[in-house]
Parts: C-alpha cells; sequence; structure tokens
C-alpha cells in the first residue's frame, strides 16, 4: 500500500508546483522578441507582449547600455509605458557602436524577468539594407 501512497504524493506535489508545464506568473509575463529596427538611423525598440498578457493593463520599462558597459540606463520617456516600442535614436547616435536594449513588463503588481535584444550596431544594421 505504501508504494500507491508515495506515487500519489509525487503526483500532486508535480501538479501543484507547476512541473506540468504552467510558468510562474513572472515567467509568462515577459516580453517577447525584443529587437531594434532600425531605418535611416532611426532606431525603436519594439517587443511583443508576453503570453499572459492580452490586455492593457501592462506597462513596460526600457533600458539600454553600450557593449562593455556594467551600468544600464533607464529609458525615462519609456519608464512605466504601455506601448510595445520605445523610441532610442537619440540613446543610439555613435552608429559605430554597439547597443543592448532590455524590457520588462509589469501587470497587477508582479514584474518580468528583463528579456534583452542581440547585440545592436546602427551602422550595421544601416549596411545591411543596402
Amino acid at each position: 500500500m505504501r508504494p500507491k501512497h508515495c506515487f500519489l504524493g509525487f503526483l500532486i506535489s508535480f501538479f501543484l508546483t507547476g512541473i506540468a508545464g504552467t510558468q510562474p506568473a513572472h515567467e509568462s509575463l515577459k516580453p517577447q522578441r525584443v529587437q531594434f529596427q532600425s531605418r535611416n538611423f532611426h532606431n525603436i525598440l519594439q517587443w511583443q507582449p508576453g503570453r499572459a498578457l492580452t490586455g492593457n493593463s501592462s506597462v513596460y520599462f526600457v533600458q539600454y547600455k553600450i557593449y562593455g558597459q556594467r551600468q544600464w540606463k533607464n529609458k525615462e520617456d519609456c519608464w512605466g509605458t504601455q506601448e510595445l516600442f520605445c523610441d532610442l535614436t537619440s540613446e543610439t547616435s555613435d552608429i559605430q557602436e554597439p547597443y543592448y536594449g532590455r524590457v520588462r513588463a509589469a501587470s497587477a503588481g508582479s514584474y518580468s524577468d528583463w528579456s534583452m535584444t542581440p547585440r545592436f550596431t546602427p551602422w550595421w544594421e544601416r549596411a545591411k539594407g543596402l
């Protein structure tokens, strides 16, 4: 009889802890497909909402940095925005520097982890489009 109870206990803990495929709330809020879009050195950070976000109740926080720097900088105009994009043209004005951007979401008091872009160099992106 004991093995049956052990298995039942395992199944209960399996489903209660989320191992069965559900994700923690902060993980399902995490913005998806975060990337820079550049046209004529006008550099826009874009993203898609996380899997759990369907309405307009979420806000986003944007940061950026130059490759090699340790500290991220807040983009004040996009701090707590409801938009799915942020204009980082002024912050990425040195066209030969490589940059990173990142976004996190908040909804109903829960915060996602940061979602980061691949390395972005404005000059390289411009050259690829020629």
